[in-house]
């Protein structure tokens, strides 16, 4: 794996040219509080790569309620890190916004379960409660494709505490987050990944609004660019980037960063991403996730996959 991210990260450092206006100040709001899921970008930022393709950025932490796609809608702020699936709810509902790398090519999102439980699939989950962000696409989804026969469903509250007492309790989680931390803790987590049941939206995609792509494309080539690095260069090294990382959220632990990174390496550098490149996006993928959404009712109206994203701006391999 090592030698292929060389690799990458050789073009990477070859094709990042400049374009855009030296010291541009750009903002970038997160969709949560900065943690694995962010590493490239935060790697950017801490290993100078924006500011090598002449771009000034200040990371926003994101958190309950970050409302990233409104943000970069209305100009408050120029991109925005989210997940596919915000995209397409975005766009259904009049945001004139699009995606411009997706960097982590399968989603991490998983229901996490007590391995003695026994439970080993999402379809056999039953007869417990279960701790989930309600409105959701991923619930939605769960709900659409399992029976979920004598589930409780409770509104997630953003840790483990109570998955670490409670017997017949399940909780949304990332792969390489909440499981870790359980397991750190003591718990037994097992992770049901939702991608395995056929919902898989890019994650921590960057986006931003069509009007800013329209009028400043040198600009938003340059934060393309210089953000497909800093993935590359966050998983040839993580280790700086994580104690970066740790002064910016001391709460998420060197431990969960040290195994998360683990698994987070595959989930963006997969067959796709070794091929085309990190940050890469098919239209096949955007139109299935848009289907799958309106099948589910997290959208009425069809969305045009052609208008989700926009991968002009990736750098050429």
């Amino acid at each position: 794996m090592r030698r292929a991210l060389a690799t990458v990260l050789a073009v990477l450092l070859l094709g990042c040219g400049g374009g855009a206006p030296r010291g541009a100040a750009v903002r970038i709001v997160l969709n949560w509080f900065p943690e694995h899921e962010h590493g490239g970008y935060l790697a950017a930022v801490a290993e100078g790569l924006y500011r090598e393709a002449g771009v000034d950025v200040q990371i926003l932490p994101g958190g309950p309620g970050a409302a990233v796609v409104p943000r970069v809608a209305s100009g408050e702020v120029d991109f925005g890190v989210g997940n596919a699936d915000d995209v397409v709810q975005g766009r259904a509902a009049g945001a004139p916004v699009v995606a411009l790398m997706a960097p982590i090519q399968h989603s991490p999102f998983c229901v996490m379960v007590h391995a003695r439980s026994g439970i080993a699939r999402l379809t056999e989950l039953r007869d417990l409660t279960l701790a989930m962000t309600p409105g959701t696409p991923y619930l939605a989804w769960l709900e659409h494709v399992a029976p979920l026969s004598g589930v409780r469903i409770v509104p997630y509250g953003g840790s483990v505490a109570e998955f670490l007492v409670a017997e017949r309790y399940a909780q949304q989680a990332y792969l390489f987050s909440e499981p870790v931390l359980a397991a750190d803790r003591g718990g037994d987590p097992r992770c049901l990944p939702l991608s395995a049941v056929g919902f898989d939206p890019y994650t921590s995609v960057l986006i931003a609004s069509e009007r800013l792509v329209r009028e400043q494309p040198a600009l938003v080539r340059a934060v393309v660019a210089a953000s497909v690095r800093g993935w590359a260069r966050y998983l040839e090294n993580p280790a700086p980037v994580n104690a970066y990382i740790l002064r910016l959220n001391p709460e998420v632990g060197p431990r969960t960063l040290a195994e998360g990174e683990k698994l987070l390496a595959p989930l963006v550098l997969d067959d796709v991403a070794r091929r085309e490149g990190i940050g890469a996006m098919t239209r096949e993928r955007w139109a299935t996730l848009a289907e799958q959404m309106r099948t589910i009712g997290s959208i009425e109206a069809p969305v045009a996959p052609e208008g989700l994203f926009d991968a002009r701006f990736l750098p050429a391999r």
